[in-house]
């Protein structure tokens, strides 16, 4: 299940910056995402690393997605697969996902993502799509927004 809505990134309304190849490019990538994306294993893309760019860093920021008592939200971060039905574990986007078990949405706030997974992407010579899923539901669901600031660097 993808998620209900998209950015002007992922629509093509906005051109993801590539670079000159000789800095770190950083981009804020941010999605509102209403009451149902937060259900079990809900998926969708949130940001685009450019072709022949690699991961230098991700930091993931977040709204209180879950009002309970007992929040319970978690999710896993990383490339989405060619059908985008799931977190890619491929040896080109790092071997693994980004980042598992992120419980930042339960209140809120931001968290930087370090992984081995994430400093092995190797560069490819097409768009890919960093998606989030949830796998771990939210005991109150609550909309707002979620964003992955990525640093990337080209090759």
């Amino acid at each position: 299940m993808a998620f209900v809505n998209s950015n002007d990134y992922l629509v093509g309304r906005k051109p993801v910056p590539t670079g000159d190849g000789y800095g770190v490019v950083a981009v804020r990538f941010a999605i509102v995402l209403a009451t149902g994306d937060l259900a079990l294993n809900a998926i969708g893309a949130v940001a685009i690393l450019p072709a022949r760019c690699v991961p230098v860093a991700l930091y993931y920021d977040s709204d209180d997605l879950d009002t309970n008592a007992s929040p319970a939200v978690a999710a896993s971060v990383g490339v989405l697969n060619d059908a985008g039905t799931a977190l890619s574990t491929a040896a080109a986007d790092g071997g693994a996902v980004w980042g598992a078990a992120i419980a930042t949405s339960q209140a809120g706030g931001q968290s930087a993502v370090m992984s081995k997974a994430l400093s092995r992407v190797a560069p490819k010579d097409t768009d890919r799509k960093i998606g989030v899923t949830f796998t771990t539901a939210a005991a109150t669901a609550a909309a707002g927004e979620l964003g992955l600031t990525l640093l990337y660097r080209s090759v």
